[in-house]
């Protein structure tokens, strides 16, 4: 059995209750294994025995236990062994129309199934945070966006969050210090942008943008994204793809010197930033009436990826 395969089987029991059948004749559900009312598969507490002994068996369809004039064939005897019986009321019986299996939201919704549906229905959902459309956005790098997220959460591998976790001997975690700066450990906070090193690559990027009153201080950067995540205009745009672009090429500055000995000067790291996000703006398209023509000169964007509108 493959590896996916696997994966698929060991989500059973998460996505079971979204597949339900819609009934046509009954003659393709299972009456006590599918899922065909609210009341989920009837086998959850109705055992083999109560069912054999009351002349069913396992394999007997919604159309075996319901008989032609509407009504339940099963025993009088189970509304007292099951109360919640009592409620259930018969399936419409269409002969020569065909069960078939439907998805059902978390709204109890029939929808189309789709793979996002699934992953809707199946996911850990939480509360909406108020920074999403400043990492996830149409014009995003997916990289980096991916890799902002990560430092939003304070979830990258950095040295003081190792210390925590007690990795390695007392006299290496006493020796760690930031690769960028030499002075002592490197933090999410630490690393963007108040770190020396990474306070030069922001001072030289941050020129770019509309962020030139935003010092390097982690704080005042999501300060500046919560205040602007709703707006869409061009420069707002730019702003959050040289703070993700930033927060990427730092880190990988970082893990260069960790781990290959690798350096590059903080003006090289901000020329990178300036580069990548370049060239993702040369697919924009910008209205004639854009008024930040200056942010254009900056970023060296021809006349041609200005926009015609209509008269």
């Amino acid at each position: 059995m493959t590896w996916g395969w696997r994966k698929l089987l060991a989500i059973r029991n998460m996505v079971r209750p979204f597949i339900w059948k819609s009934i046509g004749s009954g003659s393709e559900t299972n009456a006590w294994s599918d899922i065909w009312c609210d009341l989920g598969p009837l086998r959850k507490f109705i055992t083999p025995r109560i069912i054999a002994n009351a002349g069913f068996h396992l394999q007997s369809s919604l159309a075996d236990i319901v008989s032609p004039n509407g009504q339940w064939r099963w025993p009088i005897a189970w509304y007292n062994l099951f109360p919640v019986l009592i409620n259930l009321i018969p399936p419409s019986i269409r002969e020569n129309v065909r069960d078939r299996l439907v998805w059902k939201d978390l709204e109890g919704n029939t929808c189309h199934f789709t793979s996002w549906e699934v992953w809707n229905s199946i996911r850990i959902h939480d509360n909406k945070v108020n920074w999403v459309n400043m990492v996830w956005f149409k014009q995003c790098i997916p990289k980096h966006s991916f890799h902002i997220w990560l430092v939003i959460r304070n979830k990258l591998k950095t040295q003081d969050r190792l210390s925590v976790w007690e990795a390695g001997s007392e006299t290496n975690l006493k020796l760690m210090c930031c690769p960028l700066c030499c002075f002592d450990r490197d933090s999410r906070d630490h690393l963007f942008f108040e770190c020396s090193f990474a306070a030069q690559v922001w001072n030289n990027v941050r020129t770019m943008t509309n962020m030139e009153h935003v010092n390097g201080e982690w704080s005042d950067i999501m300060t500046w994204m919560e205040q602007n995540v709703s707006l869409k205009k061009p420069d707002n745009v730019i702003s959050r793809l040289v703070v993700a672009a930033a927060s990427y090429f730092v880190w990988q500055e970082r893990n260069n010197r960790l781990f290959t000995r690798r350096q590059r000067t903080a003006l090289v790291v901000a020329q990178e930033i300036i580069t990548t996000v370049r060239m993702r703006i040369l697919n924009f398209k910008f209205k004639r009436r854009f008024e930040k023509r200056s942010l254009m000169e900056k970023w060296k964007i021809p006349s041609s990826n200005m926009e015609i509108e209509p008269d």
